[in-house]
Parts: C-alpha cells; structure tokens; sequence
C-alpha cells in the first residue's frame, strides 16, 4: 500500500501556507500540483510551501514545485520552500533549487 499524501492549507494575512507530509511521487504528485493550483486561488501575496514531514520526493514533486514557482512568480506572489526535512533539503541542494526556493 502506498503511502499517503497529507496536504493542509492556511491562508492569513495575503500569505497561504501549505503543509505537505507523506512521500512525493509521480501518482502523489497529481495531487499535490491540484492542491497547489487550489491555493493560488485565494490569490495570495506569499505562497508557502511546508516540506518538513515529506521523507521522499522524486523529480516529478520537483517539477511540481518549479511549475507552482513559476505560476506564483507570474502572478507576482512571492514563493517560498518555508521548511525541508534533511532528506528534501539534501535533494534541492543537489539539484541547486535549496537557494531558490529559500525563505
């Protein structure tokens, strides 16, 4: 049985908070870009995204990410990874996205 995706999402204050936890993958990686295109619906002014209870995300949760940057910067709303577990913080310093998705 795969492990599930917990997504939660806050909104206060023009900044909208979402808290991932569970593994990041090609089937929960649909999800999570569905949730993720749901939060820019508050059009936020920051959007947050919690990866602190994630322990895997392969390239489609990275390419889930760039696409919701980019959809944040065309908006104007500012994007930011606020938290990674080691194992995700390991992953986006591999692939250079650490410093550009930083808070």
């Amino acid at each position: 049985m795969q492990p599930e995706l917990d997504v939660r999402i806050a909104h206060e204050s023009g900044t909208t908070t979402v808290v991932v936890a569970g593994e990041i993958d090609l089937v929960s990686s649909v999800r999570l870009n569905r949730e993720l295109e749901g939060a820019f619906d508050a059009a936020p002014e920051w959007l947050r995204i919690d990866l602190l209870q994630v322990g895997f995300m392969d390239t489609t949760g990275v390419a889930v990410l760039l696409k919701a940057r980019r959809r944040a910067l065309e908006a104007g709303c500012r994007f930011t990874v606020k938290a990674a577990s080691p194992t995700i913080q390991r992953l986006l310093e591999i692939t250079g996205l650490a410093t550009l998705l930083a808070e």
